[in-house]
């Protein structure tokens, strides 16, 4: 299942800001969720309001998806998040912030 979309820019208008909390690197809740690009056990690709979004781990799940509120909660074991600014003036510039945060 990938390339789950939302193609309403005034959904995008009225969200909240981008948040990540992360309880005890088992659960995880994300805010500014606008699509999912793919998704597996290991891996999960997200579009977010601030870039590309990747969350590394093992036995993830989505446990819910809003589009419509920009909304998603992840159970499973997280190793690591990654963002990629993807501007078209940077050409795709990568920054990692979260960088094996968790290892």
């Amino acid at each position: 299942m990938n390339g789950i979309n939302t193609n309403n820019g005034e959904e995008r208008k009225n969200r909240k800001t981008h948040n990540v909390v992360i309880y005890n690197r088992k659960q995880m809740t994300v805010s500014g969720v606008i699509r999912v690009d793919n998704f597996n056990e290991n891996i999960i690709v997200l579009i977010t309001d601030v870039g590309q979004m990747t969350i590394e781990g093992v036995d993830l799940h989505i446990s819910k998806l809003s589009l419509e509120t920009g909304d998603m909660n992840i159970d499973g074991d997280i190793t690591g998040i990654y963002y990629t600014d993807e501007t078209e003036s940077s050409g795709g510039k990568s920054s990692k912030f979260f960088s094996k945060l968790f290892k």
